[in-house]
C-alpha cells in the first residue's frame, strides 16, 4: 500500500496572514461580543439619537466603528508588520504532510510535528488553519495549493486525525468533503 503523502510550499502575505488574525479574533467569544456590542451600539443611536446627550453619542459611535471598523484596521497593520519583521515569512516554507504528521522545512532547518501534537484543524473557504497551540497555527492558503492538494490535504486530515483528540472545525466538522 503506498503512503499518502501531499507535499506543497506556502509564501506567507499579508494578506493571507490577516485573514487568519481575522479568523482567528473574530471567532472567539470577545470577537462575537465585540459585533453585538457594535451592532447594539447602532440600534440604541438609530433609535433614540434625539435623546442622547453629545457624550452619550460619542460613546455609542466609537462602540459602534470600533470592532467592525477599528479593530479590524489595526489587526491589517499587525498582519503586514508581523510579514515584515518575522525572517520565516521571507522565504517560503515547505510542507510535507503524510499519515505521521507534518514536515516543514526552509532552508537547512526541518521539524516533523506529529497530528496528534496538533489542537486544533480548521478549514476555512480561503485556509486550513493547523493549530498547535490555543494561539499559533500553520496557515495553508488554499489559492496557494496546486489543483487537486486542498482535497488530498483534506482527505489526509480526516484520514490521519481520526484517533487522536486533535478537534475539527470549519468545513472539516463534520468530515465533509466540499
Amino acid at each position: 500500500m503506498e503512503e499518502k503523502k501531499v507535499s506543497f510550499s506556502v509564501q506567507m502575505t499579508v494578506k493571507e496572514l490577516y485573514r487568519f488574525i481575522m479568523y482567528h479574533a473574530y471567532h472567539k467569544f470577545s470577537g462575537v461580543l465585540g459585533i453585538v456590542l457594535s451592532i447594539a451600539a447602532c440600534i440604541v443611536l438609530a433609535v433614540s439619537f434625539g435623546q442622547l446627550g453629545e457624550q452619550t453619542k460619542a460613546v455609542l459611535i466609537l462602540v459602534a466603528v470600533w470592532f467592525v471598523i477599528i479593530d479590524p484596521v489595526i489587526l491589517y497593520f499587525r498582519a503586514r508588520g508581523q510579514v515584515k519583521r518575522n525572517k520565516a515569512y521571507q522565504q517560503p516554507l515547505n510542507y510535507a504532510a503524510d499519515v505521521m504528521g507534518i514536515t516543514i522545512s526552509q532552508g537547512e532547518q526541518q521539524q516533523t510535528v506529529e497530528w496528534k501534537q496538533f489542537v486544533k484543524i480548521v478549514e476555512t473557504k480561503q485556509q486550513f488553519l493547523v493549530y498547535s497551540n490555543p494561539m499559533y497555527a500553520f496557515i495553508f492558503p488554499k489559492s496557494g495549493l496546486e489543483d487537486g492538494c486542498a482535497d488530498e490535504l483534506r482527505k489526509l486530515i480526516l484520514e490521519s486525525t481520526k484517533n487522536t483528540r486533535v478537534q475539527l472545525k470549519g468545513l472539516l466538522k463534520n468530515g465533509s468533503y466540499k
